[in-house]
């Protein structure tokens, strides 16, 4: 690696803005209804000065991405690519597109014809591409005791819309709701239509009405040994006013 390289790469990323996509982890966000909580604890020795803390969580706690071996039926014992440890890193990184979908009827369902109509007005989705959807949901994350609103009458994916990301060969999907699919749903299209095909999902992410229709997008799991899924830490860049992504 050349030092021309490093310098190169330092002045641009001068010239972006890194927006946090990640909700914070503490006690009493929204949990899934059959997830467990997220409990973060003093750790005190005696024998130790330091201050430290432990924490006990769901995989699919907060901000997190789903493994392909969340919702394989059959074999997932003999998939050792299907863990959230076997993942390639740059899985989730890449051009990002992001779908302002605020104010989209939760009633309906997320279908083909939905994002084949954003396309035309807006950019199309590439392959490789990592598709974020923003159905405003992220502004009702709480901890308060109305946090069991958002893990209720969220919206989803139809089947024909997970197909068409499929047949696009996105690399993952985003939502800020708590799940791609949408609330009560038993066919769970998104989830057996993606994960079947190693298309990562991501849930409850944040802020994704400050970003743009395209930005570049770069989030880590953790290493978690035969994980189902990892909290992640989700990061968009996006050019500082008057600056550029080249």
């Amino acid at each position: 690696m050349s030092s021309d390289f490093i310098h190169t790469l330092s002045n641009i990323l001068s010239n972006l803005e890194f927006v946090d996509l990640s909700h914070r982890l503490e006690e009493d966000i929204p949990t899934f209804p059959t997830h467990s909580h997220f409990y973060h604890l003093k750790w005190e020795n005696p024998d130790d000065p330091a201050t430290m803390f432990q924490f006990m969580m769901h995989e699919h706690n907060g901000t997190h991405v789903d493994a392909p071996a969340h919702y394989l039926r059959e074999g997932v014992g003999n998939r050792e690519d299907a863990w959230i440890d076997a993942i390639p890193l740059q899985t989730l990184i890449g051009p990002c597109k992001v779908l302002q979908l605020a104010g989209f009827d939760n009633r309906n369902l997320l279908s083909k014809c939905h994002i084949e109509d954003w396309e035309a007005n807006h950019v199309r989705i590439q392959k490789d591409d990592i598709v974020l959807l923003n159905f405003g949901w992220h502004k009702r994350w709480t901890t308060s005791k109305e946090r069991y609103q958002f893990a209720k009458d969220w919206p989803g994916l139809t089947r024909d819309a997970a197909l068409y990301l499929a047949e696009k060969e996105v690399k993952a999907v985003g939502t800020d709701c708590i799940g791609l699919d949408c609330c009560g749903s038993t066919e769970i299209p998104a989830h057996d239509v993606l994960l079947a095909r190693n298309i990562l999902i991501m849930e409850n992410l944040a802020n994704l009405d400050l970003l743009p229709d395209e930005s570049f997008f770069i989030a880590f799991p953790l290493k978690i040994k035969q994980g189902s899924g990892s909290p992640i830490r989700a990061v968009s860049l996006i050019p500082k006013t008057g600056g550029s992504m080249t």
